[in-house]
């Protein structure tokens, strides 16, 4: 196709990369496509594609399965460093991709979306493609047909973005199929060239690793205490005690990302297939991590898939004197302390140096019954290790917590 450098065919390929798994497909593409010469002014390691891959090996060379790029897929690279860029500034010449032919088969399919920009969902798939697609998958976002997309991947802010590879799961059958062609952007449209998709920035203590194997679990509605989460807050996926996921509330069909274990020590503790996720509620009001129960049955983790679920949570009265896990921890500059009392009482929250010399006294009052979290900003404090100490009524509970700058 023609370069078209001010449309949505436009010959320019410029993907910046984070550190680790990023799920790409190409809008324009250079005459040679073998794997050793396309990245060869890059810093990626491994690409994978549907059922094949390749690997650099330790002399240098590529091998696998994955020989060429092909102008219908997607990859899910990786590279060592972020801001790695694939440049068609490397490229002898480029020649955009234009118009695709893709074909759907059952289960999941791993497709390029060969166009400039971000376009809507709704506008950019034709009815045949919608009709056998229930969900689409993308790096750390994804959205369901429910008549309509809704999801992250759905939001004002998503559609579907050049440079970015996308997995759509039908529920075709056998040997079914559905040949389809994306609809092209208009010309005038304001979409284009706007990077859609932005992983929001998460809490500290929060982060997790995005892995090449995700699943995704449509928050429909959440309540605590009986009331609707409020927009800042946030739901947070754990294996046991790991973090593998977390997205703020947006309302019914919330989209949160589950991460599982794809053999890289970055994804160590991860999901894995058959296992159920567990929830948590980090509230903005006052800083607190609560537990979420998942009203129902529901289905459990696999790669790629998409659940529809309903949380609820409540708070419970402590029965005893606590003093919680400080998160992060180590931290740098700050730190959730939190605690719990039963009963009304005079309350000392406290922190120390090593030598025993106290630092910062957070809490001395009387308190009510109740959970509490109460930051520590050590931002004007050397690094090293700190002694948190709550005295409460006759009690008294210490903690360590390690400060690194």
């Amino acid at each position: 196709d023609d370069c078209e450098y001010d449309t949505y065919n436009s010959c320019i390929v410029n993907i910046e990369l984070n550190a680790g798994n990023n799920l790409v497909s190409f809008t324009a593409l250079p005459s040679d496509l073998g794997v050793d010469s396309f990245f060869e002014s890059t810093d990626v390691y491994q690409i994978i594609g549907q059922g094949v891959s390749a690997v650099i090996n330790n002399g240098g060379g590529w091998v696998g399965s994955l020989t060429s790029i092909s102008p219908d897929a997607g990859y899910w690279v990786r590279t060592p460093n972020d801001g790695d860029v694939i440049s068609s500034d490397s490229w002898d010449s480029s020649t955009s991709i234009g118009d695709v032919s893709y074909t759907l088969a059952e289960g999941s399919n791993l497709l390029s979306y060969p166009y400039s920009g971000s376009q809507a969902l709704s506008t950019a798939i034709p009815a045949e493609a919608t009709d056998v697609t229930y969900a689409i998958v993308g790096e750390g976002v994804a959205a369901i047909n429910i008549g309509a997309w809704v999801g992250s991947l759905a939001d004002n802010s998503g559609g579907l973005t050049g440079g970015k590879g996308y997995w759509f799961i039908t529920d075709l059958d056998g040997t079914d199929t559905e040949t389809f062609s994306y609809n092209p952007p208009a010309l005038d449209s304001e979409a284009r060239f706007v990077s859609g998709n932005p992983i929001p920035e998460t809490p500290e203590g929060f982060g997790y690793t995005q892995s090449t194997m995700q699943g995704f679990y449509f928050v429909e509605d959440a309540t605590y205490d009986g009331t609707e989460l409020c927009e800042d807050d946030w739901i947070v996926a754990y294996n046991d005690n790991i973090v593998v996921g977390s997205w703020p509330w947006r309302g019914a069909y919330t989209t949160v990302p589950v991460m599982g274990y794809d053999q890289s020590s970055e994804t160590a503790g991860y999901m894995e297939t058959g296992q159920l996720p567990t929830f948590k509620l980090f509230r903005s009001e006052d800083g607190t991590l609560n537990d979420m129960t998942v009203v129902g049955d529901f289905d459990s983790w696999s790669d790629n898939s998409v659940s529809v679920i309903t949380l609820s949570g409540e708070t419970m009265l402590p029965t005893e004197i606590t003093l919680n896990g400080a998160y992060p921890n180590p931290f740098n500059p700050s730190t959730n302390i939190s605690f719990e009392i039963p009963n009304q009482m005079q309350v000392s929250l406290a922190v120390y140096d090593i030598s025993g010399r106290m630092v910062s006294q957070l809490i001395n009052e009387v308190m009510s019954a109740d959970v509490y979290n109460v930051v520590w900003n050590a931002n004007q404090n050397a690094s090293g290790m700190y002694i948190v100490k709550l005295t409460a009524g006759n009690a008294t509970h210490t903690q360590k917590i390690m400060l690194i700058k």
